[in-house]
């Protein structure tokens, strides 16, 4: 009799002592409350409250990058789209669709569940068809203006309806200055005369078919500049477009050969 009293002591004492653990698995598993919205990445699904997420594929799950709020539209769907133009050290993340579509812009996405008037909790839109606009996060998101230099943060995708990249849905946006404060921060002619030339590169696989055959994208700050690209048998050259971008073609280059790009007085390398 004493050694199943002690045996029913023993495991009154282990239940007891579990219950603790319980509630802070329990406890876990809520959803946290972003008390900050507006300058962190997310935890979570990454493209939680985009409808018809499966035309976005995700390359970088947070991404923060920086530029000049070029264009703005109001889509039909409710997103508000933000084009951004990008500084020359962060052009290799666009892609031939945002240089052919989008005017050689990024394009950002504020989605109807983090724009401003869209109480945390509730429906931000009705969901009707297929489209389903998720939960509205409290993260107060504003347009910026036209022209304001601004970091926008979210996660960095490929939209495979249109083929540009995207940060979508953003997360986060931090004005750093206004189209209206311009005139102070504009750069003398002196200074401008003597701005770094830049040169960044990346090449891809041609699309005509044949193995061998790269596009090398050439992005600047060089307009109407010759830039010229040359692997170890092949040289061809190309004027850039007024944003500073130029498109060539190598024939017969070796996966992994190094490419040599010039621009102007700047200088650049990739690898096939």
């Amino acid at each position: 009799m004493k050694r199943i009293a002690a045996t029913l002591l023993v495991l009154m004492t282990l239940a007891a002592s579990s219950a603790p653990t319980l509630a802070s698995t329990s406890n876990e598993k809520k959803v946290p409350v972003h008390h900050n919205l507006t300058h962190t990445c997310r935890g979570g699904n990454p493209l939680a409250n985009v409808y018809h997420p499966y035309r976005l594929i995700v390359q970088k799950r947070c991404l923060t990058v920086t530029g000049t709020v070029a264009y703005i539209r109001y889509e039909d769907d409710g997103d508000i789209h933000v084009n951004l133009r990008l500084p020359p050290n962060e052009v290799g993340l666009l892609n031939h669709a945002n240089l052919a579509d989008e005017s050689g812009d990024l394009v950002t996405e504020i989605v109807p569940a983090d724009q401003p008037g869209c109480t945390r909790g509730k429906v931000p839109l009705s969901p009707h068809g297929s489209y389903n606009f998720g939960i509205c996060t409290g993260a107060d998101i504003k347009a910026p203006a036209i022209g304001s230099q601004v970091s926008v943060t979210g996660p960095y995708v490929l939209d495979a309806d249109h083929g540009w990249m995207e940060i979508h849905p953003v997360w986060a946006v931090t004005t750093k200055s206004t189209s209206s404060t311009s005139p102070t921060t504009t750069t003398p002619t002196s200074t401008r005369a003597t701005t770094t030339a830049l040169c960044h590169a990346s090449a891809l696989l041609s699309s005509d078919g044949y193995a061998g055959d790269y596009d090398v994208l050439v992005y600047s700050n060089q307009p109407y500049r010759e830039a010229t690209a040359s692997d170890a048998n092949d040289t061809w050259s190309h004027e850039t477009s007024g944003s500073g971008y130029a498109e060539i073609r190598l024939w017969h280059t070796a996966p992994g050969e190094a490419i040599t790009v010039t621009v102007g007085k700047a200088s650049c390398l990739v690898n096939a």
